[in-house]
C-alpha cells in the first residue's frame, strides 16, 4: 500500500497539465486531493479537511497572496504540515521560497513518478525525509586550498544540479553531470573523474544499481563514490557501504561548502 493512501493533499492555485497528472496519480494510489484558490486557504480549512500536505503552484500564481504568506510566516504553517512548491528550474526562484521552511519543491518538467516518491517519503514512518530545499546555498566560498579535482555527479534534480554547479565553479572543480544514471560507466571512463557524487533516487534505475555497475567495472572501480541522498536511513547507509561507497551525506543536513571540503579530503585520502 502506498504511503499516500488515505492522505488528504491540498493543491493551492490554478491547475496546469502537470498538476492534473499528479492529482490523477495520487488518486490512483488512494489519496484524496483537494483543490482551492491559494488565497482561500485558511487554518480552519486545513483543520476541517484534515489536510496532510499542501502543494502550492508557485509557477502559475507568480507570487504569494498576503493571506497565504501570513499563514506561512505568522502562523508557521510549514511547521504544522509539509508544504511543496512548484517552481521554475531557476536557482533564484528556489532562493525566494527557502525562508518559508517548505518540505521540498517540484520543477515544472519533473517526472510524475519522481514527485510521488518525494511525497511518499514525507509520509513514510520508517524513513527520515529531508527536503532538498533545506540545503544551504549561501554565496560564502568554501575553504578549498587545491583545485582541479574532477567531480562526476549523478543527480536527477535540475535545481540541485544548478546549485552544485555554482558551488563547484566557486571551488574550481571541473565537473560533469548525469541526470538519470544511464551509461554512467562510459561517461566516467571518458571524463576520468577523481570522485563520484551519487544520488540514490533516480528515474528508471536506483543509485544502488549505478553503484554496483561502477564497482564491478575493473577500469573505474577504484574511483571513490560518495552518496548524496534525500533520506537518512540506516539501511541505505549500510547497503551503500557494503557496495563500496566511501561516504554518505544527507542533502538537507549538508552545507555545500562542507561537501566541497569533504570531496577534497576524500580524494586526498584515496591517492
Amino acid at each position: 500500500m502506498s504511503e499516500v493512501h488515505n492522505k488528504n493533499i491540498l493543491f493551492a492555485g490554478k491547475k496546469n497539465t502537470q498538476v492534473e497528472r499528479l492529482i490523477d496519480k495520487l488518486n490512483s494510489k488512494g489519496a484524496k486531493c483537494f483543490s482551492v484558490a491559494y488565497c482561500e486557504i485558511t487554518l480552519d480549512y486545513i483543520k476541517e479537511n484534515n489536510i496532510d500536505l499542501v502543494i502550492y503552484n508557485h509557477i502559475v500564481e507568480l507570487g504569494l497572496c498576503k493571506n497565504f504568506e501570513n499563514l506561512l510566516t505568522n502562523e508557521h504553517l510549514s511547521k504544522i504540515l509539509p508544504i511543496f512548491f512548484i517552481v521554475d528550474d531557476v536557482a533564484s526562484d528556489v532562493k525566494s521560497i527557502l525562508d518559508y521552511g517548505i518540505a521540498d519543491y517540484i520543477t515544472l518538467n519533473e517526472d510524475i513518478g519522481s514527485i510521488v516518491q518525494k511525497i511518499e517519503a514525507v509520509f513514510s514512518e520508517d524513513k527520515v525525509f529531508h527536503g532538498s530545499s533545506s540545503i544551504d546555498i549561501s554565496p560564502i566560498e568554501a575553504d578549498i586550498s587545491s583545485t582541479g579535482i574532477k567531480v562526476f555527479i549523478v543527480e536527477d534534480d535540475p535545481l540541485l544540479r544548478n546549485l552544485l554547479s555554482l558551488r563547484l565553479d566557486k571551488s574550481g572543480f571541473p565537473y560533469e553531470f548525469s541526470k538519470d544514471g544511464k551509461e554512467v560507466s562510459l561517461i566516467i571512463k571518458q571524463f576520468k573523474p577523481d570522485i563520484i557524487i551519487l544520488d540514490l533516487m533516480l528515474p528508471g534505475i536506483s543509485g544502488f544499481e549505478v553503484l554496483e555497475q561502477i564497482k564491478s567495472d575493473d577500469v573505474i572501480c577504484n574511483i571513490p563514490v560518495l552518496v548524496f541522498s534525500n533520506k537518512d536511513e540506516a539501511g541505505d547507509r549500510e547497503k551503500a557501504e557494503s557496495l563500496g561507497a566511501i561516504g554518505f551525506f544527507v542533502k538537507a543536513l549538508t552545507d555545500l561548502s562542507e561537501l566541497m571540503e569533504s570531496i577534497e579530503d576524500l580524494v586526498k585520502k584515496n591517492k
